[in-house]
């Protein structure tokens, strides 16, 4: 913990004025003492879980609250654009970038065996961490689609409990981490290997943007990127999206509101829409702002009903 901080602060205090071959000393350091510290603290790879009857679990876990917040704010100094291009900087001594966002990875994935939802109840540390988690899936999402299965899914996860948080920061955080995964997939089937295994994964994560976000009546302060988020994600197979609407629409209590339910749902995922989910430039934010009203028009549409046995 001690040369977790002092790195910390370090990084926090002099990087603004360190020049190249310094960044790239603290680049190889930081990289030591987080392998060095996976070593001697990490025994897997999975997000756990701690049962609450259990004190010595709790106050393990209260132990592990000030290293996992240490490093992550480590990790965020350490994904600054700023650093990453200081240290990519053409010379015979230089470190390519893909190389600090591959440390930072390394290092979530030596923080996520200590995570815990228990911790995520921390305001400042759970902030910290959807900040750089949701950071790192938007501007290298190709790079968390290529993750091993086990990290990949713990990121996921993550995601998937920050978007339903009280916190509207965290919650737009994953939506917007969750909606560049699946951009990514559009744009270059990034997510083939993973969804070849495990073929269900884009389901769960739009039947619980549904369920736990868009149907609920949190949607009013996260409505922007939910859509962002939904859109995609219908996107990459409209015929399984609407297998998970009409598994939802099998909860209400009349065949009345599953037919209504079912043909908003239809309006709002028109295919000229979905069609270009992935287009850039100009094309792409017209498209983005016809969805954008559309969206909201569905919500207030189906909030005027909604209620699921």
């Amino acid at each position: 913990e001690g040369l977790l901080g002092f790195f910390r602060d370090y990084a926090e205090g002099y990087m603004p004025v360190l020049n190249r071959d310094e960044c790239i000393a603290l680049f190889h350091a930081s990289s030591g003492l987080l392998r060095s510290y996976s070593t001697a603290h990490c025994k897997s790879r999975t997000v756990t879980k701690v049962s609450t009857s259990s004190l010595e679990e709790g106050l393990e876990e209260e132990q592990n609250y000030s290293d996992i917040s240490t490093a992550i704010s480590l990790l965020i100094h350490l994904s600054t654009k700023d650093f990453i291009d200081i240290c990519s900087t053409t010379d015979s001594n230089t470190i390519e970038s893909n190389q600090v966002t591959d440390m930072i990875f390394f290092g979530l994935q030596q923080i996520l065996p200590l995570m815990t939802q228990g911790l995520l109840q921390f305001p400042a540390l759970c902030s910290s961490y959807f900040s750089l988690v949701s950071f790192m899936m938007e501007t290298y999402p190709e790079k968390v689609c290529a993750l091993p299965f086990d990290l990949f899914n713990a990121l996921l996860d993550s995601m998937l409990f920050g978007m339903s948080h009280s916190d509207t920061f965290v919650a737009k955080s994953s939506l917007r981490g969750l909606g560049g995964l699946a951009r990514e997939h559009l744009k270059s089937k990034a997510l083939g290997g993973h969804l070849t295994a495990h073929a269900d994964i884009i389901d769960t994560c739009a039947n619980r943007l549904l369920q736990e976000v868009v149907f609920q009546s949190i949607i009013w302060d996260r409505l922007e990127p939910a859509g962002s988020a939904l859109l995609p994600l219908a996107a990459i197979d409209m015929g399984r999206f609407a297998n998970v609407v009409s598994a939802i629409s099998t909860q209400f209590g009349s065949p009345e509101k599953a037919h209504r339910f079912q043909a908003a749902f239809q309006k709002l995922m028109q295919p000229e829409i979905v069609a270009k989910v992935a287009s850039g430039g100009y094309e792409g934010r017209v498209n983005r702002l016809k969805f954008k009203a559309a969206f909201e028009e569905f919500v207030k549409e189906i909030h005027s009903f909604l209620v699921i046995a």
